[in-house]
């Protein structure tokens, strides 16, 4: 056996290597262990000179961003200078200017990104089978819908632009040509449909050449650079506030609630008045709820819940499901979540009935950027109350929950997450195996009632994804009460 006299960079190491690996889950923890060792005094100046060499050897623009994300989400006080970080990057990008703008301030970029890219593609250039076929298989579909927009508007050949800055890189760098890994999943599963998204070496191409497509757009097209910098957003990794929020353990008070919902004959009505009640959080009531049933019940399962103010004559379409709508809520100054909710007024967001209407108790959560690391919160939906519900309220991240804070500094909601059994697969349409609560003050969710002259229903939904043979793909069912308190 080798004495390791000192196994601190051995560790340190180890730890930012697992900056690649193609869970986003798992690069949001390392992502905050890194964070927490710069933050250290103890640990600090060895952890700067393990992230300094490890930006030195990135070798594209979203692995450099990556880095830039970490240090951004730092305290003040334990970034590296503005210097030691700017020698360090090789793949400058319009992303990166502006992590390096939010983390020293507006001026502080390094800027040679107007020359990082490719130069012209030739007039002919085809992206290939293997392009064409994994554009929205390893980034995001919004980025081929950005580029589609920009060609529109402005003329000018985006799409073969892209490609052709991926099929630079690849051969620069040589990277694989690889598809879906099915060896991360039960072979069974992923054949019938159930898949994770795994972030392969091919995605930090994608990302990359999409960076400099944007560049040589600017540099060469005239695209306004304020426009450059808003299509970089959706491939942000993470923003403050929500990068710190922690997954709680699965409630208590849960109970084995959702898994009754399955059993044959299950009584909705009181099933749902149990729910309701079940919360133990003074002051404190239920109004929104998404969580996974233990898969030794239901192997692929969820239940949502979602409170709903209705007027007195309201009836519920036949079939319909009722949903908590979105606000764009843009935090593209400070990338931080903090501050007042998305806008959106009562008129917006209520829908019609066969009788009546109703509008959702709370709304969505999606900052932009929103924090790619994660991912698997906002494909499953976070919840706070609408701003028609609770006026003048701002959103407050705590280590265990998003909080919505009213202006006499009452604490009006908290949302919180956690992960049940998590794994990266899921079924198509569904989420991973995360669940969220949102809690609202008793007394504040009274007088929306009275002001807005409405009544408390409750909508629950049960999705379960299963086969009848083990070949078989999955099929969606659905199951759906409501309830009217």
């Amino acid at each position: 056996m080798v004495l390791l006299v000192n196994s601190g960079p051995i560790a340190l190491s180890f730890l930012f290597q697992r900056l690649k690996w193609p869970v986003p889950m798992s690069r949001w923890r390392t992502a905050k262990e890194i964070r927490n060792l710069l933050n250290n005094p103890y640990t600090r100046s060895s952890t700067l000179e393990a992230l300094l060499d490890y930006l030195d050897q990135c070798k594209t623009e979203s692995e450099v961003c990556e880095i830039l994300t970490i240090v951004f989400l730092t305290s003040p006080d334990a970034r590296p200078s503005r210097t030691a970080l700017a020698s360090r990057i090789h793949c400058p990008s319009i992303l990166a200017d502006i992590l390096l703008e939010q983390i020293y301030g507006l001026g502080h970029g390094v800027g040679g990104w107007r020359w990082a890219h490719s130069g012209r593609a030739p007039a002919d250039f085809s992206g290939g089978r293997y392009f064409e076929a994994h554009k929205t298989a390893h980034v995001p579909p919004i980025l081929l819908d950005n580029l589609k927009r920009l060609e529109r508007a402005g003329g000018h050949p985006y799409l073969q632009h892209w490609a052709y800055e991926w099929k630079t890189l690849c051969d620069k760098q040589g990277t694989r040509y690889t598809g879906y890994p099915h060896y991360f999943d039960d072979v069974l599963d992923s054949r019938a449909g159930i898949m994770g998204e795994y972030w392969q070496r091919m995605r930090e191409v994608f990302l990359s050449a999409y960076l400099r497509t944007l560049a040589y757009a600017v540099s060469e097209w005239r695209l306004p650079h304020r426009v450059a910098e808003d299509y970089c957003l959706e491939i942000v990794h993470g923003i403050a506030g929500l990068f710190d929020v922690e997954p709680v353990a699965r409630p208590l008070w849960l109970s084995d609630i959702p898994e009754r919902f399955c059993g044959p004959g299950a009584d909705f009505a009181l099933l749902v008045r149990e729910l309701v009640q079940a919360p133990r959080l003074e002051g404190m009531r239920l109004v929104s709820l998404d969580t996974p049933v233990a898969s030794s019940v239901q192997k692929f399962a969820n239940l949502t819940l979602s409170a709903h103010l209705v007027t007195s004559n309201y009836e519920i379409p036949d079939g319909a499901s009722l949903y908590e709508k979105m606000p764009w809520l843009s935090v593209a100054d400070t990338f931080e979540l903090k501050g007042p909710p998305g806008k959106i007024e009562i008129e917006q967001a209520s829908t019609e009935g066969k009788a009546g209407d109703q509008v959702a108790v709370c709304i969505q959560l999606f900052p932009i950027p929103f924090g790619t690391w994660q991912l698997d919160y906002f494909r499953m939906g976070l919840r706070i109350p609408a701003p028609y519900m609770i006026p003048n309220t701002e959103i407050r991240c705590t280590h265990e929950s998003v909080d919505c804070v009213a202006s006499d500094g009452k604490v009006a909601s908290k949302t919180r997450i956690w992960n049940d059994n998590w794994a990266p697969p899921h079924p198509k349409g569904g989420s991973t195996r995360c669940g969220t609560a949102t809690m609202i003050d008793q007394e504040m969710l009274a007088e929306a009632m009275e002001r807005l002259g409405r009544k408390l229903a409750f909508f629950m939904q049960l999705r379960i994804w299963d086969r009848d043979k083990e070949y078989e793909y999955y099929s969606e069912s659905k199951r759906t009460f409501f309830l009217v308190d």
